[in-house]
């Protein structure tokens, strides 16, 4: 059959195989498995999340003849991993970046089989030797989250140089028994996609690692009777991305292309990450490679150079296009001014930053002089296993240094190092992030004493640090997700591998404790050196809203004409914010909203990347979209014990007046339009509280949403985006006035003091 397959054109076998599709012959008797291999160098640190899978089998290889706690200079270097590198170290950082990665089911998926080589090394009682790892690795693991997960029992010992060893064998039976037992194995997909498979596979064969979204859809034209529609297409390049066939980002400036041979981009990636030993020949590439090393710096003109490389001239037909997958990925930090016009565009970015190449550490005395208990408060991510995945904290450290610049100390020392990032939101306010074991720890930093830290910097910072690094767990695990499934499969789920929690310096170190346990009172006491901290400053974290205006006696409700109206997006959102979550949820339901609809919606928005009234005027959104009637009559019969008098107030306009005069802004100035400093330092406020700013200053829900996707891991590039579609609208006219009245109803007006206009 081989022989004839060989025979055969490319052609006429695309031929054969859509015949047989269409009059229902077309079976697929044997299941080809992909393998990857995910050891070496760093290069791959920052890519093998995009092959980890949920619908995969790993097999976790160590040298089963050396000593599993033992020292191992030769491994590689990883963040916030301060002891000596061992094999045990490594194990569990690939089973927490597995199962970081990946959804989990509730039966054990995905597999980690472990298997040790070099059974050829041990002299004497190899089954002995092999008891002994078991209960090595049974002692690593004991208490580890994902233990139902991982299959060391009985252990695979293997000598590799012998492929007739029975071990090899039992691997092999052991990977077939795990696949079909899988919950995916089994599941049909749709035979219309196998004719569009075919040419991809036959463009990947003859080296093309890159097509333009017009490319494939010509291909799919050619599929005559099987051609999928736009929507089908959009599916099948979705799940083809979730099993590792082929990278697609459906976002703007990305999907216009699709990589068919992911590992392509590993090669591309080999190109910028790479280690010392690998690094090219010659004056020029050394010194953009120790650039790099210490300072992360990265220009458009060193890519260029990089790129000109005979073995990597290749990319420069794709080169913004791969620019920006690196920038989607964190992988490059496209370095801005903090200044810089909002709509400056990526392509006039000429600088950037390589935060997975920096291995210089911290050798400043920044942290000793400025982050000390009088002058900062402590936020922490702590995730839940004992090491972090490297490309986490890459990621999330890319992000952060994206959204402020980066700090230049004495002698315009920059502030990033492979155990420190530092920031500057403002003259006053400056944010460390450190990688410490499983922390990821934040320290918000004023330049003279905490308590004037301003409020709604300490919540913004929080807020799209919360966001960001949400995001990054949910990109990860999405990634492994099979989006031709139903959102709604229970036995596949999420798990945020991190819980936030407040600090204090205290001693020799920093002690935490979650955030729902502070105190009521203003002092906490650590429990491991027992010492009173105060903890009223840890407040400014989480700074409460400002309340919203009322009626007064006089008012008597709406009038004729205003309930017959239907209200605006405005309208809802702040009818929707002013409503306490079980009134809310029960006046839905009495509108007619179905309660599915509802729960779904109040799950997709419980992550604090979102703020607590956006899943709320959502779900009045969508109430609104499906029914005949949304009048404010309708919403006024279904109040029921709620006071009425809050539809007035979603209505009445707000005056602003005394808040102008508070903080000395002339009518003059009111009614300009505020310039880009004035919008980027507004920026550094809005935290979570973007969707509801951009409803107030009247952007389109398809611009909102368009944002959102566009900057979904980004909370603060989402703000100043926001803020910039505004301030571009040319009716009304964006004013200061209008962004102080939003500000005002969103309960943001006391960050105008911060403000310069």
């Amino acid at each position: 059959m081989k022989e004839v397959a060989n025979e055969l054109s490319h052609d006429k076998l695309h031929e054969m195989v859509i015949s047989s599709i269409r009059e229902g012959r077309y079976k697929q008797n044997i299941i080809p498995i992909d393998i990857w291999d995910f050891g070496g160098q760093k290069d791959y640190y920052m890519t093998h999340q995009l092959f980890i899978t949920s619908r995969g089998i790993f097999v976790l290889v160590f040298n089963g003849s050396l000593n599993l706690h033992k020292h191992m200079p030769d491994l590689s270097f990883l963040p916030g991993h301060f002891g000596k590198p061992t094999i045990a170290v490594y194990l569990l950082h690939w089973v927490n970046s597995i199962l970081t990665y990946c959804k989990r089911s509730d039966d054990g998926f995905p597999r980690i089989v472990f298997v040790a080589t070099h059974k050829d090394k041990i002299r004497k009682n190899i089954e002995k030797h092999k008891q002994k790892l078991m209960k090595v690795i049974e002692a690593i693991f004991e208490s580890h989250a994902g233990l139902k997960h991982l299959e060391f029992k009985p252990l695979i010992f293997v000598n590799a140089m012998n492929e007739n060893d029975p071990e090899i064998q039992s691997l092999r039976q052991r990977l077939m028994d795990r696949a079909k037992e899988h919950p995916r194995w089994g599941e049909y997909m749709p035979t219309a996609w196998v004719p569009l498979e075919l040419h991809l596979a036959q463009q990947a064969e003859k080296g093309v690692n890159i097509l333009t979204k017009e490319q494939i859809q010509m291909f799919n034209s050619q599929n005559e009777s099987m051609v999928l529609t736009n929507k089908q297409l959009e599916t099948f390049l979705k799940v083809q991305h979730s099993l590792g066939k082929l990278l697609y980002f459906d976002i703007a400036n990305l999907r216009d292309f699709v990589i068919i041979t992911p590992a392509y981009l590993v090669e591309v990636l080999r190109s910028i990450v790479t280690e010392k030993q690998f690094w090219p020949k010659g004056k020029q590439f050394q010194s953009i490679f120790q650039t790099m090393q210490k300072t992360g710096a990265l220009s458009r003109d060193d890519i260029d150079i990089l790129w000109n490389q005979d073995i990597f001239r290749h990319i420069l037909s794709y080169k913004d296009f791969i620019i920006e997958v690196l920038v989607h990925l964190d992988i490059l930090v496209a370095e801005r001014r903090a200044t810089e016009d909002l709509s400056t565009s990526f392509h006039e970015v000429s600088k950037f930053i390589v935060p997975s190449m920096i291995t210089k550490p911290n050798n400043t005395k920044y942290l000793k002089k400025f982050c000390k208990t009088g002058t900062s408060i402590l936020l922490s991510y702590k995730f839940t296993e004992k090491v972090i995945p490297p490309a986490f904290p890459y990621r999330f450290i890319a992000s952060f240094v994206d959204m402020w610049g980066v700090k230049n100390y004495k002698n315009k020392k920059r502030m990033l190092f492979s155990d420190l990032a530092v920031v500057e939101v403002d003259d006053k306010h400056d944010v460390a992030v450190q990688v410490i074991e499983n922390r990821v720890v934040v320290s918000l930093i004023h330049a003279d004493k905490k308590e004037h830290i301003v409020p709604t910097i300490a919540t913004s910072v929080q807020e799209c640090l919360t966001a960001a690094i949400h995001r990054i767990s949910e990109f990860y695990s999405t990634l492994s997700a099979d989006s031709f499934a139903t959102d709604e499969r229970s036995d596949l789920h999420i798990v945020m591998p991190f819980e936030i929690e407040f600090g204090v310096h205290c001693k020799k170190a920093s002690c935490f404790f979650s955030h729902d346990k502070i105190p009521t009172a203003a002092k906490w006491q650590c429990s491991e050196h027992k010492v009173h901290h105060d903890v009223s400053c840890l407040k400014l974290w989480f700074s409460e809203k400002m309340p919203r205006e009322k009626c007064d006696t006089s008012c008597q409700g709406l009038g004729r004409l205003e309930v017959e109206q239907s209200p605006t997006n405005k309208h809802l959102r702040r009818l929707a914010s002013s409503l306490e979550d079980k009134d809310f949820r029960e006046l839905l339901i009495r509108l007619g909203l179905d309660t599915i609809v509802l729960n779904n919606l109040q799950e997709k928005f419980s992550p604090s990347a979102f703020h607590e009234n956006d899943y709320k005027y959502t779900a009045m959104l969508r109430w609104k979209g499906i029914v005949t009637d949304s009048s404010f009559k309708t919403i006024a019969d279904a109040f029921g014990e709620i006071d009425k008098h809050l539809l007035c107030e979603v209505i009445r306009d707000v005056n602003v007046d005394d808040v102008l005069t508070k903080f000395s802004i002339t009518e003059e100035q009111a009614n300009k339009t505020p310039t880009n400093t004035t919008l980027q330092e507004l920026s550094n406020h809005i935290g979570n509280s973007g969707i509801q700013l951009a409803v107030e200053l009247g952007l389109q829900s398809s611009e909102i949403e368009g944002i959102q996707n566009d900057h979904s891991c980004k909370l603060l590039h989402q703000n100043k985006e926001i803020l910039r579609v505004w301030s571009q609208t040319k009716f009304p006219k964006p004013t200061i006035k209008e962004l102080i009245k939003a500000l005002q109803r969103i309960g943001k007006k006391d960050c105008l003091r911060e403000i310069s206009f």
